[in-house]
């Protein structure tokens, strides 16, 4: 993929966390992070799909680092992790892949539908279990760390 054009979907994930970020009125000083999370899960994403060609494997891969990014981030700015991983997660939201599903259902084009169905599949599963492998380590790690202190 051209160089310039990686830029610009990064950018264009980034532009989207903050507009997420703005419709929901997240607090000034969140947006900033909210906006390089959704670069760097969208640039994880892109890189994922260059080595993989996987679309399950790059989007778990960028689920786990925008939890992982979230979880940090909101340990540093004593928040909520779900303030910050919200918009950051927004760039892999399979809006495309479910809007050509349910147009392709409508259309009674079925074998396109299901095409497009397990793509959106594939998509939510990857994030969904990206968050919770994160979820579940950073707990217990957690757990462990508050044991020993």
């Amino acid at each position: 993929m051209e160089t310039k054009l990686i830029i610009i979907q990064i950018l264009t994930g980034a532009l989207g966390s903050v507009g997420f970020s703005l419709i929901y009125r997240l607090k000034t000083i969140h947006i900033p992070l909210a906006a390089l999370g959704g670069a760097i899960t969208w640039g994880v994403y892109l890189l994922g799909l260059n080595f993989t060609e996987n679309i399950f494997v790059a989007s778990l891969i960028a689920a786990v680092i925008c939890t992982l990014y979230a979880e940090i981030s909101a340990k540093v700015q004593k928040t909520p992790a779900t303030v910050l991983l919200i918009p950051s997660m927004i760039p892999l939201i399979p809006g495309g892949a479910l809007y050509y599903t349910m147009s392709n259902i409508v259309s009674r084009e079925l074998e396109t539908a299901w095409y497009f169905g397990r793509l959106t599949i594939q998509y939510a599963l990857a994030i969904a279990l990206g968050m919770a492998l994160v979820w579940t380590v950073w707990t217990t790690v957690t757990r462990v760390i508050q044991k020993e202190a």
